[in-house]
């Protein structure tokens, strides 16, 4: 039987392959053909998304500088032509201040060196600071002729002070007038009058601080560097930064006109302070260091500023001979330069140093982000020699990405776009996605939800067919057990073998209870027969249900008698007439009764009622046996079910019982309802409605 079943599992199976599977297998096949062929074609419309993405962030970068220098070139017709190497235009710094794309401006003569616009430069080249003779007066010469006779040829510091000071009250000259504080400061400190000597410092940053001693170094600025030291000596730290802060702000901005060795020397002495007080405790000078630093951060950035700008006066001649285009680029030092000449008289042109940095933050980025808004992709931008410049969060290692040169036109940049991938879960979810994709994946759906139903199909087949042997099986011993009764008593009547009356009696009330049982047993099959097939045909009329419950009851009690079974029979009157089948009712009572006898176990007692409840008759059919588990109680009106396999080996019946109840119940607009618990016994609850169906 077990190689039966298995052998009608694996034909199901290859009918439900070669049906199903296959088909849909060579149709999948054709549509995943198409997904590849619907893939490149996204992946060709892909890259030329990107091609024209790269174009347009190119067009918007040029379109970028062009506004720049459109304005640039409305403004140099107004402009006076510069005659020093480094000049100042306070338009010309306004423009700079106004548009961030501009690193300088320079004007280029036809000797071929650069002239640059002084616009924040930190310091300048030694040969081009001014030098104006400020000891021309024969008055201030005598005056510091003799106060140095006496401080460094007799070295009476204390003459020398009373000199300083007797003479400054006539001095209204502000270049003079500073010189002398400053003298006076010195021979103070020389005498150890430190809180004099810091009170005249604080004189010359508060009456003459631009003043410029050995015609290159302001007194401002020495001022407030000595008088820093001076409180530092004091262990004052707090007064020593409060001067270092505004020493380095005024060189930030910048004031003063200063080489390149005097700034990074009052650079140099007050990143010293700096050192000698930033570990202290005090809340105060921690937030004042904090500040410094910050200061210093900006400091850098302007230094390199300075040191780029200064560094393309270099490439004079580069540039001179380079202009076949309105932009150029070059090297010089190691400095790439982007910019830009307008001509002017003659051979003779101005020129915008164009600031690289702002280009790529403020005109290709925002550009790249723009687009990617519409359209996901990766980018890269790199420069000359490679180096990445900047790039998004994430880039893919395995796709091919789409490269772009910028222009010679644009700084020497490169743009690398990167598409989305274009897997198959891509081509899904994309716009674009094809129709096969779609296909394919609904027979996918097709194959995976065929299958299951096909095993579920197999499995409730098999399982039926197995209940169905083992209904046969189980039938067969029902009718053969009476039958053998019935035949053997019968030869024994037939041949004599029976001598008293008693007995033969016996015999003949056994017969016919054997009898009743097949009929039973015979009327059960040819009604679930007639019910599957919907063949039943069912006698309703107007009648009194108790009689009909009762003579059930009272034929069960006769017949267990012996076995000592005990049926209680109640009624709660009134019960009214209901329309019903008498013998659909008799024959639901009957097999009611019977399970109730077959699963008593050791207990006798059962409980029959009947009441009526609104439009409605309630029979029950009580016992007090082995009961039913919970997870059993729907199944057990199920077509050949019986619960439990211990009940099973030692309780004969047929399994369709409770299903014929059941239907019979139903068809007559009827329910039934199962009470149990395993240990206490099982309720069965038929419900009549009293119009019938």
């Amino acid at each position: 039987m077990k190689k039966k079943e298995e052998g009608k599992r694996r034909r199901i199976i290859i009918s439900y392959a070669l049906a199903i599977v296959l088909p849909c297998l060579i149709l999948g096949f054709l549509a995943l053909r198409g997904v590849k062929n619907d893939q490149a074609l996204v992946e060709r419309e892909q890259r030329n998304n990107l091609l024209e993405s790269s174009r347009q962030i190119i067009n918007e970068t040029d379109e970028y500088l062009l506004a720049v220098e459109k304005s640039f070139t409305k403004l140099i017709d107004s402009i006076a032509v510069p005659y020093e190497i480094i000049f100042t235009d306070s338009m010309l710094n306004d423009f700079i201040a106004e548009n961030l794309a501009v690193a300088g401006i320079f004007y280029l003569p036809s000797g071929g060196t650069p002239y640059l616009l002084n616009n924040n430069l930190l310091y300048l080249p030694e040969d081009f600071i001014s030098t104006a003779d400020f000891m021309s007066s024969g008055k201030k010469q005598d005056i510091f002729e003799n106060g140095w006779q006496i401080e460094y040829r007799e070295h009476d510091y204390q003459k020398a002070l009373r000199y300083y000071q007797g003479v400054l009250p006539g001095i209204t000259q502000k270049q003079t007038r500073g010189e002398i504080l400053n003298a006076i400061a010195r021979i103070q400190k020389k005498l150890q009058l430190a809180d004099e000597a810091i009170e005249t410092y604080e004189l010359i940053w508060n009456g003459c601080p631009d003043v410029m001693i050995q015609n290159k170094i302001p007194l401002g600025a020495v001022a407030l560097l000595e008088k820093s030291l001076l409180c530092l000596a004091k262990k004052d730290s707090l007064a020593a930064l409060n001067s270092v802060h505004l020493l380095m702000t005024q060189l930030q901005l910048p004031e003063w006109e200063m080489g390149y060795s005097d700034f990074s020397n009052f650079l140099s002495r007050a990143d010293e302070i700096i050192s000698l007080c930033a570990n202290s405790d005090n809340i105060e000078i921690k937030s004042l260091v904090e500040r410094i630093y910050s200061l210093q951060g900006d400091i850098s950035s302007s230094l390199e500023h300075t040191d780029y700008l200064l560094t393309f006066i270099q490439a004079g001649e580069t540039i001179k001979q380079n202009p076949n285009g309105r932009r150029c680029k070059t090297m010089v030092n190691g400095n790439s330069y982007f910019f830009s000449l307008f001509p002017a008289n003659g051979q003779r042109y101005w020129g915008l140093i164009i600031n690289q940095d702002d280009v790529l933050n403020n005109s290709v980025y925002t550009s790249i982000l723009k687009r990617t808004g519409a359209s996901e992709f990766y980018w890269e931008v790199t420069g000359v020699n490679g180096e990445l410049l900047m790039k998004s969060e994430s880039s893919p290692e395995d796709i091919p990405p789409v490269y772009t040169v910028f222009p010679q036109t644009l700084p020497s940049w490169s743009l690398t776009l990167y598409p989305e991938s274009s897997g198959l879960l891509a081509s899904l979810f994309g716009p674009g996605a094809s129709i096969f994709l779609y296909i394919f994946i609904a027979i996918v759906l097709i194959l995976a939800f065929g299958l299951f139903f096909t095993l579920q199909t197999v499995n409730n087949e098999l399982n039926l067919s197995k209940m169905k042997s083992q209904f046969m099986s189980t039938v067969s011993h029902e009718f053969k057990s009476p039958l053998t009764s019935i035949r053997q008593m019968s030869e024994m009547l037939v041949q004599g073998r029976v001598p008293t009356r008693e007995r033969q009696l016996k015999y003949h009330t056994t017969i016919l209870k054997q009898s009743e049982r097949l009929s039973h047993l015979i009327d059960n099959i040819l009604d679930f027969s007639k019910m599957e097939e919907g063949q039943k045909l069912f006698n309703f009329e107007k009648s009194d249900i108790v009689p009909v419950v009762k003579n059930i009851v009272e034929s069960f009690q006769n017949h267990t008698s012996e076995q000592g079974f005990n049926i209680n029979f109640s009624v709660f009157k009134p019960v009214p007439e209901l329309v019903f089948d008498h013998e659909a009712m008799e024959q639901v009572m009957h097999n009611l009764l019977d399970n109730a006898c077959k699963y008593s176990g050791d207990s006798r007692k059962i409980d029959v009622k009947i009441e009526a409840k609104g439009n409605r008759v309630i029979v029950s059919v009580r016992d007090f046996g082995a009961g039913i588990k919970k997870e059993d109680h729907d199944k057990i009106f199920s077509r050949f079910y019986r619960a439990g396999e211990e009940l099973t080996q030692t309780v004969k019946g047929s399994g369709i019982g409770l299903t014929i109840v059941k239907q019979l119940v139903e068809a007559h607009n009827g329910e039934i309802l199962v009470d149990s618990e395993v240990g206490k016994g099982s309720a069965f609850i038929v419900t009549i409605p009293i119009e019938g169906p």
